[in-house]
């Protein structure tokens, strides 16, 4: 029997910018996987560097189906696995290990063997889509999808949150964020509800959708200047080698930098600098299956609050969506089937 059709996001080849909404046969589950009917998917900068054919996704392979921040319904099952799933609605988990190493046995997303959903393998901006059954997170019916889809870059940024060393006093402190991207406007606003005193730093292509936005929701948002003098913990979102040197040379002694972006070119930084001020600079990569329920746990709890940071494309405005990413007309651009 033919398999049916469906549309999907797809990067055909390695040149750039070749990516086109094109129907692809509708997977079928393997052994152990799930066939989930996508009601949603956000895009982000990783598919933006992969639609560009950017530096360092030269290991892609063709005529992928992008899309791994996803929130669908399990709609068939492969052999092996459990009937309860079926119905159930699901977010899959974006990066994962091999299972069977010492990192995974605590960080499966930084296994050296790790794969990415839509990268390494066939994603979710698509009508359906496959994933192991093991590599998913149950989500509740009674959360509005428009939230729920935001559930894995909302666990990025819980990750990288919790890796800031914050004061020994346990009181509200200055805390510099520096990106308004979905994952920096995330983490801000996670910070703000813990109390804290955030300023977003963005710059000037920012201010008319992202800074404005994350002004409404309560946050306090600078261009780069009037920054608190010497805030004891920072964190670079944005990618830039001058927002780095910035948080080093202007967070307090002994403060902590967390970085989770991801440069076009390796950054230069001062180390003496980070030497004679005792400065702890840690890295921020992926998430792991707790920080995704805390995810799920804070969109339950107002999911009208963070359903405000996505803006939904019909799937046939694929690459439309991916240039509204690339220009920052939009927080987070959301492909809806």
């Amino acid at each position: 029997m033919e398999t049916p059709a469906m549309p999907a996001l797809v990067k055909r080849s390695h040149r750039p910018r070749d990516v086109a909404v094109v129907e692809r046969s509708r997977p079928v589950p393997a052994a152990g996987e799930l066939l989930v009917r996508t009601e949603a998917n956000g895009l982000c900068g990783s598919d933006v560097h992969a639609w560009k054919q950017d530096a360092g996704y030269e290991w892609l392979p063709d005529s992928v189906v992008l899309g791994h921040e996803a929130v669908g319904v399990v709609d068939g099952l492969g052999d092996g696995v459990e009937e309860s799933w079926l119905g159930r609605r699901v977010v899959p988990i974006s990066i994962d290990g091999c299972g069977e190493c010492a990192v995974c046995r605590t960080a499966p997303h930084l296994c050296p063997r790790r794969d990415v959903v839509g990268l390494s393998f066939d994603g979710a901006a698509a009508a359906w889509f496959t994933i192991a059954a093991g590599r998913v997170v149950a989500v509740p019916d009674d959360v509005p999808v428009r939230a729920l889809v935001l559930t894995e870059p909302l666990a990025i940024a819980a990750h990288a949150v919790d890796q800031l060393r914050m004061p020994a006093d346990g009181r509200p402190c200055d805390i510099v964020v520096t990106g308004p991207g979905p994952i920096g406007i995330m983490a801000a606003m996670l910070l703000h509800g813990q109390g804290h005193r955030v300023t977003l730093v963005g710059i000037a292509r920012d201010q008319p959708v992202r800074l404005a936005i994350a002004s409404e929701l309560g946050l306090r948002t600078s261009l780069g200047e009037d920054l608190p003098d010497s805030p004891p913990c920072w964190l670079e979102t944005s990618g830039a080698e001058e927002a780095l040197a910035q948080a080093v040379g202007r967070v307090a002694m002994a403060g902590t930098v967390v970085v989770l972006a991801m440069f076009s070119r390796p950054p230069v930084v001062d180390v003496n600098i980070v030497t004679r001020r005792e400065l702890t600079l840690l890295g921020s990569y992926g998430a792991t299956r707790k920080d995704y329920e805390l995810a799920v746990d804070t969109l339950r709890r107002d999911p009208g609050r963070w359903a405000r940071l996505a803006t939904p494309f019909a799937l046939g405005q694929g690459v439309e969506a991916l240039r509204a990413v690339e220009e920052g007309a939009v927080v987070k651009a959301v492909l809806v089937p």
